[in-house]
């Protein structure tokens, strides 16, 4: 009598079961990346997890997070947008200039309230113009991104400068402090902007012909261009909405510090967002904002844990920065390995 030999069934590797499940290898890299910079920071440091500290968190990170989202946006058509945090503070003075100098004396609540609505709808104007002047040159005059960009960084920083004069705008109403410095139902009101954000454009990137074109886009201009793609318009979208990502990074600032300055974050801000893209594997096409995101927390994951444990340590800062490009270069490292063994399987 035959017996046949049933055979058994294939071995379910790691990598089909992380397809299975949806989650990205990059994703899974950075979610065990910050389960053990939790895991050392709370040992090591008492305060770390505590709710004041989690809160003090959740409201710086939002900012740098939706600058992010602002830079990734561009990357992922092939381009950069090294303006971001130009725009962000130009849209953050003219909102303040305009509550400085047109809300009355002794303006009512519901009058401030006027004006605050007002200044905001203006600093998401600043955000729609500055996107169109880089969509312009960018995908209708050719000029390559990175020289754009520079370009109007310099432009928007000095239109702040004049407008201010160098100064800091201060004065504004209380009833702005509610946006940046308040919580909704013990949420921080920016940490829930960021999430409502991250949830929006993935939703855009990943559900929409939009997002499909803008990685087209990316991926091969030539060939999105040959398929019917207008990469003009796309390119022009795609600036204006990183335009008023950044504007709104702007108002939370402005209103987390109530104050607007030309120089907020010029120094750190932009070089920040392209390592979180880069940490993010965030590439012309390719890239999820849900990366994005989890990168955005464990770089204040690592400033906050740092600055708890090196407190009153001289050269801290330091440390900190270089704790940023030791991370850079193992993630970097560690991507490699996997795209190698992604081509072998």
């Amino acid at each position: 009598m035959n017996t046949k030999t049933i055979p058994l069934p294939p071995k379910k590797g790691l990598t089909t079961l992380l397809k299975t499940i949806r989650i990205d290898g990059q994703t899974l890299l950075l979610l065990g990346v910050f389960i053990i910079l939790t895991v050392f920071f709370a040992v090591t440091e008492d305060r770390f997890l505590t709710g004041r500290s989690i809160a003090s968190m959740a409201f710086q990170l939002p900012e740098l997070g939706i600058l992010a989202i602002a830079m990734m946006i561009t990357i992922l058509t092939g381009g950069i947008n090294l303006s971001v945090n130009a725009t962000s503070n130009l849209a953050a003075v003219s909102a303040g200039l305009f509550l400085v100098k047109l809300l009355p004396a002794g303006a009512t609540s519901e009058q401030a309230l006027l004006y605050i609505a007002l200044a905001l709808a203006l600093a998401l104007l600043v955000g729609f113009i500055c996107g169109v002047i880089n969509g312009f040159l960018v995908g209708y005059i050719g000029v390559p991104p990175i020289l754009a960009t520079l370009g109007t960084l310099t432009f928007f920083t000095g239109i702040s400068t004049g407008l201010t004069g160098g100064a800091t705008v201060t004065g504004f109403p209380e009833q702005l402090a509610v946006i940046g410095a308040q919580s909704l139902l013990g949420i921080p009101i920016p940490f829930i902007t960021f999430v409502l954000l991250t949830i929006l454009t993935y939703f855009l990137l990943n559900q929409t012909t939009f997002g499909f074109k803008v990685r087209m886009l990316g991926s091969n201009p030539v060939a999105s261009n040959f398929s019917g793609i207008d990469n003009r318009s796309i390119l022009m979208k795609v600036y204006i909405i990183s335009g008023l990502l950044s504007a709104m990074t702007g108002i939370l600032i402005m209103s987390r510090t109530m104050s607007a300055a030309y120089e907020y974050g010029s120094t750190t801000y932009v070089l920040l967002t392209i390592l979180i893209a880069v940490l993010a594997g965030i590439l012309p096409g390719f890239g999820s904002v849900i990366d994005i995101f989890i990168a955005v927390i464990i770089l204040q994951i690592l400033s906050t844990g740092f600055h708890m444990v090196l407190l009153g340590v001289r050269g801290s800062s330091f440390f900190k920065d270089f704790s940023w490009g030791v991370l850079l270069i193992l993630i970097f490292i560690i991507n490699y390995f996997m795209r190698v063994r992604k081509k072998q399987e």
